[in-house]
């Protein structure tokens, strides 16, 4: 007698195979999903980062215009020199009352006293104030300065002008508390 011995069918154990590629992501596949996904967050995560961080530029150079613009104002409506006459006829000159200085600006006036436009020659402010000397609301961390010069001989070539003493250069520097410093300067004419 013989005895077959028979090997179990192994073709139960099997998985069917697929005519095609089973789905699914292999470990490399996924490693490079992530890879894309993280450089793809960080270019968003630094842009949005740079957005915020320059939100409020345009708030601070906007108050920044508007505090130079009070001041330059506020100077500008001033006589043109302390020797010229209320009214500003006859302007200062050789021939009539002689103009102030160049180095004899600021006659040590305080700030509710000061009469023409180169009284506010080196005004300082921190924090800015008004003509009456209060702080100006919303400023506190702003900073104000005032120069005045006459025009140079390049600017009095370009403009026209007779002599020295025809314009002033007034100055006003604005110090943001975020975004630097802005200058803004006017011309006050001799009349």
């Amino acid at each position: 007698m013989r005895i077959a011995v028979v090997a179990p069918s192994c073709h139960r154990f099997r998985r069917p195979r697929a005519a095609g590629r089973v789905g699914g992501f292999t470990l490399i596949e996924l490693i490079v999903t992530m890879l894309i996904i993280s450089i793809a967050a960080l270019g968003v995560t630094y842009s949005l980062g740079l957005g915020l961080r320059h939100q409020s530029d345009a708030l601070w150079q906007a108050k920044a215009v508007a505090l130079a613009e009070a001041y330059m104002e506020e100077v500008l409506a001033r006589r043109y020199d302390e020797h010229a006459p209320s009214g500003g006829q006859p302007p200062c000159s050789p021939s009539t009352t002689a103009c102030s200085a160049a180095n004899a600006f600021n006659d040590g006036e305080g700030r509710t006293e000061y009469d023409d436009v180169d009284d506010y020659d080196g005004l300082i402010e921190q924090p800015p104030r008004d003509a009456d000397g209060n702080p100006r609301p919303d400023y506190a961390s702003y900073r104000v300065a005032v120069t005045v010069a006459y025009a140079d001989p390049s600017q009095i070539a370009a403009l026209g002008l007779d002599t020295a003493t025809d314009a002033k250069v007034v100055t006003v520097a604005v110090s943001t508390p975020e975004s630097g410093s802005m200058t803004f300067a006017a011309l006050r004419g001799n009349f």
